[in-house]
């Protein structure tokens, strides 16, 4: 099992910086206290993340995770992405500036594998201990009727339960 930390807002696996691929699509520094789970809406995680760090794009979520595990690093942790778009929550508007995404390799009509699975739920644990997390959302929670992601197939109930024990 793969042990995450976080050292000056930079994921590290087994004590290794994750792959950094930094994104310029991002906002000033940010205390977030929600996780935002989406999928890339492709099967394709090279294209998924080089889309994520171009200017043209105008988005990018803070990690991207491929459906074989790998962790990848767009943005700093206290950096405001731009991956959740217009967004409401409980009477907080704009959750760029509240959240942390993480981008699951997925179609949106494909199963998560589980190692994706296992390794995002690692990754949570780690960010739950490092920023006040108040909650994991879907994007389709904060942007419904705009938004579909991470979609029926994405275990949430299972992930909640086990970051918030």
């Amino acid at each position: 099992m793969a042990k995450f930390t976080i050292v000056d807002n930079i994921l590290y696996q087994n004590g290794v910086k994750v792959i950094q691929r930094p994104s310029p699509n991002h906002g000033g520094i940010i205390n977030p206290n929600y996780i935002i789970m989406h999928y890339t809406a492709s099967s394709n995680a090279e294209g998924a993340i080089s889309w994520m760090q171009s200017p043209q794009s105008k988005v990018a979520a803070h990690l991207h995770i491929d459906m074989k595990g790998n962790v990848v690093q767009l943005l700093p942790l206290n950096v405001c992405g731009y991956h959740a778009g217009k967004s409401e929550w409980q009477g907080i508007v704009g959750l760029n500036s509240h959240s942390i995404g993480i981008e699951l390799q997925n179609t949106g009509t494909q199963e998560y594998t589980p190692i994706q699975l296992q390794q995002n739920i690692d990754v949570c644990k780690a960010l739950s201990q490092s920023f006040c997390i108040k909650e994991i959302l879907g994007h389709s929670e904060i942007s419904p009727g705009r938004k579909t992601d991470p979609g029926p197939q994405f275990p949430m109930i299972e992930l909640r339960k086990e970051i918030f024990k």
